[in-house]
């Protein structure tokens, strides 16, 4: 079995080192890594030291995620084909774990596995409080908004449940920035383009239609383990960050669950009620400025009354 991993990078060469360092203590080296780097840094000497890994390096002059795994995608020679951000540190299994889940369960179209840290990076963005952390969650799960559960499931809000605690191979709906894949299904699924920049939402929108076209298709696999450590650089901020979140969930819900009717249009208002809520318990809880409730206010109201909602 062959196994290539897509990495899209933007100006994130320490991160992207790490990566790589830890590809190369891989028990099972992967067929090949497709860096594809846009912004304005260039790593090509960066990846020259690591002439044990089998890499193929490309600069492109666009700045997208989408196109960058579409692009990745079609350089790829792999049966298997994976994608990870570039803030990512393998577990040293990584790769021969995916490997072994493909040929144990050669009906599984996708596999992603488990980001062993997820709760804890969840709880350094509450400032390290994880009672905090935890009645954010409970309050999310109330108002249908992203939280994290034992399985990777699409909520008719158009918001997710995040499978950060996993005991077994579970079947989900939907597979994160860590999907795996068989190389066949890109055949007849790509990642959606009219997503800009960072592309908020870009895994959902890709796997979930896998998922309702071929229900028992998707998994996530517990031995399958990495961290995630969140860089800041290129990543929205402030209100860059409130408006994607706003403009591109809307995006997300109008092409997944907008045509499931009423019950799909209540759910996606609560949600957004309960998002306003939680911001605002936030700052009374000095988490965040006013500013940022505000900018939420103007966001939601623009989404309203069809203003500046474009991607």
């Amino acid at each position: 079995m062959h196994t290539s991993f897509i990495i899209p990078t933007v100006d994130r060469a320490k991160d992207l080192e790490r990566l790589l360092k830890s590809f190369g203590n891989q028990t099972k080296k992967p067929h090949e890594i497709i860096i594809v780097e846009q912004g304005n840094v260039t790593s090509k000497e960066l990846v020259e030291k690591f002439s044990s890994l089998h890499i193929k390096y490309f600069k492109v002059d666009f700045i997208s995620l989408t196109k960058a795994r579409n692009f990745g995608i079609e350089k790829s020679a792999g049966d298997v084909v994976g994608f990870l951000d570039d803030d990512i540190i393998l577990d040293e299994k990584y790769v021969e774990k995916i490997e072994d889940f493909f040929r144990e369960n050669p009906d599984a179209l996708g596999v992603q596995g488990v980001i062993t840290n997820f709760e804890e990076g969840h709880t350094k963005k509450v400032g390290g409080n994880t009672l905090v952390y935890k009645m954010y969650n409970f309050l999310a799960k109330i108002f249908l908004l992203n939280n994290s559960s034992t399985k990777n499931r699409l909520l008719l809000s158009g918001r997710n449940q995040y499978a950060s605690r996993v005991e077994k191979i579970t079947n989900c709906e939907w597979l994160s920035g860590i999907g795996n894949y068989r190389k066949i299904v890109f055949e007849e699924f790509t990642f959606d383009e009219s997503l800009k920049g960072y592309a908020l939402g870009e895994d959902k929108l890709f796997s979930y239609p896998i998922f309702e076209k071929y229900p028992t298709s998707l998994f996530v696999d517990p031995e399958i383990t990495c961290e995630h450590h969140h860089a800041d650089s290129g990543r929205p901020k402030d209100k860059k960050w409130v408006e994607m979140k706003i403009t591109y969930t809307y995006y997300l819900w109008t092409k997944l669950f907008k045509k499931r009717g009423l019950q799909a249009r209540l759910a996606y208002i609560w949600a957004n009620i309960g998002d306003m809520k939680i911001v605002f318990l936030s700052v009374l809880l000095r988490q965040n400025s006013f500013k940022f409730y505000f900018w939420h206010v103007k966001g939601y109201w623009n989404l309203i009354w069809k203003k500046n909602i474009s991607l």
